[in-house]
């Protein structure tokens, strides 16, 4: 399985030989970065097997990228009003309805994918949707926003699902840090062996 960070808070998931473009192209929305000019033409040349956004916030989704994408390849782009197929090439795709951290007002969906390994991405859901989250299958990765990781109760509910692997995203750029979300998440879970924080461009495999 290899994970590769495209964007602000979306990767490039590949499982068992098939692909998942989750939250991967977004706009630059100081202080988060955009997704960069080579992947916006690799996913049009080279289309993953399934693309889909948890909600339409600009550091998640970028509108008029999809539009173009959707016209280029002739293939769908998923999300809360169109949720992907239950199963893909012997791959489950559980669409979660969740709360956006904060928010209520807003369509907001999280991905479980069930392949020879569980993957949990969870967009920008707040963690308190996942304090009993018993009836899901296990899994090996989880994909969050630093909100799960700066403050010990968040980190508490988020090292509970036992996954074996965080992967951490949605950090501004470390020099436009003015909240110190760095140095807050860093506190609460920096020397967790099992926390990873890619850059955009690099691939985790697990």
């Amino acid at each position: 399985m290899e994970i590769t960070r495209t964007a602000n808070a979306g990767v490039l998931l590949l499982l068992d030989g098939v692909s998942f473009l989750l939250d991967g192209v977004a706009q630059e929305l100081a202080p988060y970065a955009g997704t960069p000019h080579h992947f916006r033409e690799q996913f049009i040349k080279n289309p993953p097997d399934v693309v889909a956004f948890t909600h339409m916030h600009k550091d998640h989704y970028d509108e008029n990228y999809a539009e173009e994408y959707r016209i280029k390849t002739l293939r769908p782009v998923y999300g809360p009003e169109c949720l992907p197929p239950k199963v893909t090439q012997n791959i489950e795709i559980e669409a979660v309805s969740t709360r956006h951290i904060g928010k209520t007002d807003i369509s907001h969906i999280s991905y479980i994918i069930s392949g020879s390994k569980c993957v949990w991405f969870m967009g920008d859901a707040s963690p308190l949707m996942w304090k009993n989250a018993d009836s899901f299958p296990k899994p090996d990765v989880v994909i969050v926003p630093y909100a799960y990781a700066i403050t010990s109760s968040a980190w508490q509910i988020t090292k509970n699902l036992g996954a074996g692997e965080i992967v951490l995203l949605h950090l501004p750029q470390r020099e436009c840090d003015e909240y110190a979300l760095w140095d807050a998440v860093e506190k609460t879970a920096g020397s967790d062996s099992s926390l990873h924080i890619p850059q955009i461009g690099q691939t985790l495999v697990f």
